[in-house]
């Protein structure tokens, strides 16, 4: 482990001796990143939970740091070991933001409160069970039925394909963003920036159906 250790403080080093955007810190950066990968050392944040979008928000978050690490790694502090600034980023600032970005979320209506962005999960466990039909079928209902066409209309990517109404069933069926996005092909951060957009955007329309 040592031994790792000091490879990866000598390519981290190495890289914030070469300047910016130079070819010699872009084959640093790409070493270190490939010898992090392969040292089987990044730690694995969660586990158990968010159960079905785990591997979606763990690959997503370890792309997310790579990336980090090549932007700053003039940030990076030789005194502290490369996989301990790494986990801390991975465990403590990534990984929650991709969760953030990555789980299925619904607006949920409560009177005299602000809107909350939930799993579906929560929106079921938070309201009561002799509502018919459930809230998450009158988000469906409301959705499907799209009587402005505004869901539909609204896309990302110049793909009309992409578009809320189609993201927001697909999550609300239990697809995975990993799912959607082979089958868009268009990449995941895209598809749930976009859809956590929309959610904003169409907030109030979905609290108006939801409160009639």
């Amino acid at each position: 482990m040592h031994e790792v250790d000091a490879h990866l403080k000598q390519l981290a080093v190495e890289a914030q001796h070469h300047p910016p955007k130079s070819l010699k810190r872009q084959r640093a950066l790409a070493r270190l990143v490939s010898a992090i990968q392969k040292s089987g050392q990044l730690c694995v944040p969660y586990q158990g939970q968010f159960k079905g979008f785990h591997a979606d928000i763990y690959d997503e978050a370890k792309q997310r740091l790579f990336c980090h690490i090549c932007e700053k790694i003039d940030t990076y502090d030789p005194s502290r070991e490369v996989l301990q600034w790494a986990n801390f980023l991975l465990r403590r600032r990534f990984f929650i933001e991709a969760s953030r970005d990555i789980m299925p979320t619904v607006p949920r209506c409560v009177k005299h409160k602000a809107i909350k962005r939930l799993t579906i999960d929560d929106l079921e466990r938070n309201n009561p069970t002799e509502v018919t039909p459930s809230l998450s079928q009158q988000v469906i209902q409301c959705i499907e039925a799209d009587t402005e066409g505004i869901f539909k209309g609204t896309y990302t990517s110049k793909n009309p394909a992409a578009n809320f109404q189609f993201l927001a069933l697909k999550i609300l069926s239990g697809y995975s963003w990993k799912e959607i996005s082979a089958e868009l092909d268009i990449k995941i951060p895209t598809l749930s920036s976009f859809y956590q957009r929309c959610l904003t955007k169409f907030a109030s329309k979905l609290k108006e159906y939801l409160s009639e």
